[in-house]
């Protein structure tokens, strides 16, 4: 039973193989091809295209000469009135008259009185003295009389030689009557003097910063009264570190004159006033070390702004001229001090530089700084670089006036050629 059951199934089992057999060689067929045509296409791809023109940034440039341009420095400074004075009594009394205008914030004219101080004892005192003066001189009349009388009586004597004494021409007492009009003559000055300060006058144009004096106080000499400070004109004092001192103040190694540099100041606003270089500062600044230089500047500007003492003000310095600097923007400078450029074949490169000075929005880069290229042509600076650039990367750049030229749109906006 066993062995007709075997031969029964010997012929299905052979067929079963024979099938399966070939559905697998169908099977690999299919897989192979299906692997082949991609590898087909890549290879075609990588063939037609260059590797550095498959995918490009697109980047924001500007187009940018060398030139020569004057040194310009940005400092700060603090407006000081040219004069501040203390105004002070210089004789002791009772205030009788005070201006109503002797009030902090009020301007006053040079000359405009501001108070008065009880008079009638300085007057005494002027009335006094002249009459020292009037008897000084009388006594000094009759004592040239006596002494003419004795020169007379020495000649009519006909006596040889000299008097032995000076008493015998009575020179002595000349002498002495002369002295005595002369320091009467000094204290009717001096008791003038003081009537003339029981007025207290401006001493020049000026603002009242305080006032300490009130009306009918009793006043001894040296007595507060105000403060004011004048008007004519302000002062700046700026530091200047060695390196802008350098800049500013050196060419060739030779000073160069405070007349051939000018100078801006501004409160941060499109206000302007009309400033000029006067002193290099006498000594340098106790705290930072700086070397300084005083400027002199208009308290009113061409718009009719006024500048307080105390004021902070922003100070442009234009100096001299430096040949061959190219001006690019301040954002194409990162924070390691980098500028980066596209040359030939639209490749990045980077270079490290050190920015002379500022100047509206841009930094001033001796050319020299960047590799030799053709001053003939503008070269094109990246406006806002981003940090996972390369050197020798392949970009495709653009006009900054073109849209998308901020930092995040540049590193979204991705080229494919």
């Amino acid at each position: 039973m066993r062995h007709k059951t075997s031969k029964f199934l010997m012929p299905r089992t052979s067929e079963t193989g024979k099938v399966l057999f070939g559905s697998g060689l169908v099977l690999a067929g299919l897989l192979l091809s299906t692997s082949l045509v991609p590898a087909q296409e890549t290879k075609q791809d990588m063939d037609g295209a260059a590797p550095q023109e498959q995918l490009r940034p697109l980047v924001s440039v500007v187009e940018r000469g060398s030139s020569q341009e004057n040194i310009q420095l940005k400092v700060f400074g603090v407006a000081k009135a040219h004069y501040r004075q203390t105004l002070v009594t210089e004789v002791s009394g009772r205030i009788i008259e005070l201006s109503p205008r002797l009030e902090p914030g009020i301007r006053l004219k040079q000359g405009e009185t501001l108070a008065r101080i009880e008079e009638t004892d300085y007057q005494t005192s002027v009335a006094s003295a002249q009459q020292s003066v009037a008897e000084a001189e009388l006594n000094l009349l009759q004592e040239e009389q006596r002494s003419a009388q004795a020169q007379l009586d020495w000649k009519r004597a006909r006596l040889q030689g000299k008097p032995s004494s000076p008493l015998v021409l009575r020179e002595p007492f000349l002498k002495l009557e002369k002295l005595k009009l002369e320091a009467a003559k000094a204290n009717l000055a001096k008791a003038e003097k003081n009537l003339t300060n029981t007025t207290i006058k401006a001493p020049f144009d000026a603002i009242v910063v305080s006032r300490s004096a009130t009306p009918k106080a009793y006043v001894s000499a040296g007595a507060q009264l105000a403060e004011i400070y004048s008007t004519d004109e302000l002062e700046v004092e700026v530091g200047l570190s060695d390196k802008q001192w350098q800049q500013l103040l050196l060419q060739d190694g030779k000073p160069v004159g405070l007349d051939k540099i000018k100078a801006e100041v501004t409160n941060g606003t499109d206000l302007g006033w009309t400033a000029e270089v006067i002193a290099i500062g006498a000594e340098a600044d106790s705290q930072t070390r700086q070397k300084t230089l005083r400027l002199k500047v208009q308290p009113i500007s061409p718009q009719g702004a006024v500048l307080r003492p105390g004021a902070f003000v922003n100070v442009r310095l234009i100096g001299r001229e430096v040949p061959d600097i190219l001006m690019v923007p301040s954002s194409a400078l990162t924070l390691k001090g980098n500028v980066w450029t596209v040359f030939s074949k639209d490749q990045l490169q980077r270079h490290a530089v050190t920015p002379l000075f500022a100047k509206q929005e841009q930094v001033a880069i001796p050319a020299d700084q960047l590799p030799s290229w053709d001053r003939s042509k503008p070269l094109k600076i990246v406006v806002n670089p981003i940090s996972r650039y390369l050197p020798g990367q392949y970009v495709k750049p653009t006009s900054n006036s073109a849209a998308g030229t901020s930092p995040k749109a540049i590193e979204k906006a991705q080229v494919a050629e």
